[in-house]
């Protein structure tokens, strides 16, 4: 993504912290696209103390965002979604890049994938600017606030790591780590709801090509985004993509035919479910693969009570946020193609952001509820 500003990025590892603040306050409002006048610092943020990590990469600010607005999200998902001309902030360790916040966070998701416009414009201090994949030192908490996973395989980092994310001062919703991967992982799911009586609720399953009815769906048992996902019409396709054999990285699953797509934002704590939202997405096709479809529509639905008890128990082991993806068979039965154990990008894109702030907020008021 191009620089709006000439100066480009600056290296702020080899300055002090105060040095560092004047660099940036000079050339961005502050790191959450707030106003342009200066304002006082906000000093519950900590700044860079003896022995924290060396600041990170800073770039250019765009200007700042309404947040205000309500239809501000584009009728278009996140496949073919225009999201302008943004210079988003890139922070390291949150102990030392957020040395530069004039407001608290309350939320960061991570890693940085692009979302950090969209959440921030929720109106309730969240952000996704830390570019940070699991690996070592980790991220300091610059204050109290939730650490939320972005993507799958950060959904497990913080599993597997929460007692150190803890210790490093994050607020942490989670659950076991097997939980999450046998959630997330879609031969894990069919194991899962075939132990629960579950299995109606899911995609037909086949174990080999040739028992197989086509056409159908070949998926990789991870993936994400569309990834190697294919709708394939004979044992020979399904041999031509998957050369080693179904094994433990494919399964053939039921096509399910239909325009209509169901996407629903839960918010969890130890089995209850404390919220959820409802997006629906109307699409050009009846068979396709996403996000190579168009699409038509979104709006905002309801979640039919009878399909909430039949996602707790999904979920009874769970905590966080999490996302169910579907569609509706003719008979209004519900067929979950997939759990994804993560903030989703219907909650952190396409939910009308009011909406999305509540949900926050309600995750947000279980801090009383956390272990000081």
């Amino acid at each position: 993504m191009p620089d709006s500003n000439a100066a480009g990025k600056r290296l702020c590892g080899k300055r002090d912290a105060s040095a560092c603040l004047d660099a940036a306050q000079a050339s961005e409002p502050a790191c959450q696209g707030a106003p342009l006048e200066k304002k006082r610092p906000n000093r519950n943020c900590n700044t860079r103390t003896t022995g924290s990590t060396p600041l990170a990469v800073v770039e250019p600010r765009a200007a700042p965002v309404d947040l205000t607005g309500d239809g501000e999200n584009a009728p278009v998902r996140r496949s073919g979604r225009e999201r302008g001309h943004v210079n988003r902030f890139v922070a390291g360790p949150a102990s030392t890049a957020d040395s530069h916040c004039f407001e608290s966070p309350k939320f960061h998701l991570v890693p940085a994938n692009g979302w950090h416009r969209f959440v921030w414009k929720m109106g309730c201090s969240a952000l996704n600017t830390i570019k940070w994949n699991g690996e070592t030192p980790l991220p300091t908490a610059p204050c109290p606030c939730w650490l939320l996973p972005a993507s799958d395989e950060m959904a497990l980092t913080i599993a597997r790591l929460r007692p150190q994310l803890v210790a490093a001062g994050w607020m942490v919703l989670s659950s076991a780590e097997s939980t999450i991967a046998r959630l997330s992982n879609k031969l894990g799911l069919r194991e899962h709801a075939e132990q629960l009586g579950m299995l109606d609720h899911l995609p037909r399953h086949w174990s080999t090509p040739a028992e197989a009815q086509y056409p159908c769906m070949l998926k990789a048992a991870i993936g994400y985004h569309g990834k190697n996902i294919h709708i394939v019409n004979s044992p020979e396709e399904v041999d031509e993509l998957a050369s080693d054999g179904l094994g433990t990285e494919w399964l053939l699953q039921e096509l399910i035919p239909g325009s209509t797509e169901y996407s629903v934002s839960l918010l969890v704590n130890e089995g209850a479910i404390l919220d959820s939202i409802c997006t629906v997405y109307e699409y050009d096709a009846q068979e396709y693969v996403w996000p190579n479809v168009n699409e038509l529509s979104r709006k905002q639905g309801e979640v039919r009570s009878d399909l909430i008890d039949i996602m707790r128990v999904f979920v009874q082991e769970y905590s966080g946020i999490c996302n169910f993806n579907y569609k509706l068979r003719a008979d209004g039965g519900i067929c979950i193609f997939e759990i994804n154990t993560r903030v989703g990008a219907d909650l952190a894109c396409d939910v009308p952001r009011p909406r999305a702030k509540v949900l926050f907020e309600k995750l947000d008021a279980l801090r009383s509820l956390r272990p000081r």
